[in-house]
């Protein structure tokens, strides 16, 4: 045992010196060892950021490494094993050495300012291992406009490049962007999208129009800008001579609902010259030559007396005579004789009607889910309805119908409809399973696809169609665009 002592305190003062590397200094502090159980735990210090340092653990030695903070710092330290067979765990304690985090081999955090220690022992096995401490520099995502060229003439067009940078890991699953520019300098058209969101992402347009224009972008069926790029570009062609400012500011949205505004970088463009005159080219004078023929053409004088007055003369046939004599008939008048008949009284009998006693009507309940108002309805077999009922704000309903066969239809403004079969018995009581209803579907027509996001697109930041506030927040824009994009291309009714 005392062998023991004596080789833990050599390699101790092996270990004191062997730290090395550069750049900013984090703490300095002196080293020392202490004992923990059966483990010899050697102080020592991380003070230089980016620095590589030495150091050796085994089931019997371990390293508490110190690391003073005077500000917050995002920061990770990495162990790489030189010798043997260890695999190295690291453990982040704060002042009073209660553990904040662990990691194998590695270990990133983000910590406030204070004191704080990185303990290094073996997860398994034991050797000589670098460890490097680095500081992570966050870099914020944003989105940035560039147009190329920078200097067109009048009436030349350039290319403007709106590209998100810095995009997180987990991704963004929609985005929408105000451009905006001087219309008296520049003319906006021809709007591509790239496919940062997918292939198939749902968009939506609103403009150009007085200078600015909106386009909105969700990846669809689970798609997600990923990594930075090109989100879309656009045209711009120069008015009259001007230098103009192109901005896009951006919001994102993780898909939570919640939408982020994003830094914004713009970009400038320089229109000189002036427009181009057109000079109308004169178009030839026609003429036309007659050769008149030698032959005299006859003239025709008409006179026509207009003072005369015209005398119409009528002369009547006389020779009819007409039959106007008249020799009267005497007819003699009839004469009738009333003889009454006794009519028999009638006798009438009354047959009771005993009406069935009506049989109990069944009952049917469940759930659909969706963010607007739900109405479930029952269809008899000829498509008449049998009853109808509004859901409750969490979407569960009960409604009654007389026993029998039906097709029971959810629907709700803006979403695919769900249709299913069920049978309803006297005094009994029937469940659908709880149901989804998916949102996109604006124009009602059982379909979900660019045309209903077109329509969100003309109705862009306002409260109309109420069909197109998919999340009914009472504004249209892109979280109601990212719902709908979920549901990308999909066809109702929902079989339920």
């Amino acid at each position: 045992m005392k062998s023991k002592r004596i080789f833990q305190v050599l390699v101790m003062l092996v270990l004191v010196f062997s730290s090395f590397g550069n750049s900013q200094h984090v703490s300095a502090g002196p080293n020392s060892a202490t004992v923990l159980g059966d483990a010899l735990v050697i102080n020592r210090d991380l003070n230089i950021w980016n620095g590589t340092y030495i150091g050796f653990v085994s089931a019997s030695i371990h390293e508490k490494w110190h690391l003073a903070l005077t500000e917050s710092h995002n920061f990770s330290v990495t162990v790489s094993t030189v010798t043997g067979d260890l695999v190295p765990l690291l453990i982040l304690q704060d002042a009073n050495g209660n553990e904040l985090a662990r990691g194998v081999s590695t270990l990133t955090t983000n910590q406030p300012a204070g004191d704080y220690y990185i303990q290094t022992q073996p997860d398994s096995g034991s050797g000589f291992y670098v460890l490097t401490l680095r500081q992570i520099v966050n870099v914020l995502p944003s989105v940035s406009t560039s147009v190329n060229p920078t200097s067109l003439n009048v009436g030349e067009s350039a290319v403007v490049t709106v590209s998100l940078n810095n995009v997180p890991v987990d991704g963004y699953t929609s985005a929408e962007f105000t451009c905006t520019y001087d219309p008296n300098v520049l003319e906006a058209s021809n709007i591509a999208l790239a496919n940062l969101f997918g292939a198939d992402a749902a968009t939506a347009i609103n403009g150009p129009a007085n200078g600015s224009f909106i386009v909105a972008i969700a990846g669809s069926n689970g798609n997600k800008a990923t990594t930075s790029g090109t989100v879309f570009t656009f045209n711009v062609k120069g008015l009259q001579a001007g230098q103009a400012s192109i901005e896009c500011k951006a919001r994102v949205s993780k898909g939570d609902g919640v939408l982020i505004d994003l830094p914004s970088t713009a970009a400038s463009l320089t229109v000189v010259g002036v427009a181009p005159t057109f000079t109308p080219i004169a178009s030839p004078t026609l003429v036309v030559t007659n050769t008149p023929d030698a032959s005299p053409t006859p003239v025709v004088t008409a006179t026509v007396d207009l003072s005369a007055t015209p005398t119409f003369t009528v002369t009547p046939d006389l020779s009819a005579t007409p039959d106007v004599s008249l020799t009267p008939s005497e007819t003699p008048l009839p004469t009738f004789t009333s003889t009454p008949i006794e009519s028999p009284t009638p006798t009438f009998t009354f047959t009771p009607i005993v009406s069935p006693t009506p049989l109990p009507a069944g009952a049917l309940s469940g759930q659909v889910l969706a963010s607007k108002p739900v109405t479930v309805s029952l269809y008899n077999a000829d498509s008449t309805l049998a009853a109808s009922v509004a859901a409750n704000p969490d979407g569960t309903f009960t409604l009654q119908a007389p026993a029998g066969d039906y097709t029971v239809v959810a629907t709700a403004s803006g979403f695919l409809s769900a249709q299913g079969s069920v049978t309803l018995t006297s005094g009994g009581a029937s469940t659908m399973p709880t149901i989804s209803l998916l949102a996109g579907d604006i124009d009602n027509n059982n379909v979900i696809d660019q045309f209903d996001a077109m329509t969100l697109g003309m109705s862009y930041n306002t409260a109309t169609p109420t069909a197109a506030d998919l999340n009914n927040d009472g504004v249209i824009n892109v979280l109601d665009l990212e719902l709908l994009a979920r549901n990308y291309r999909a066809t109702g009714p929902v079989a339920w």
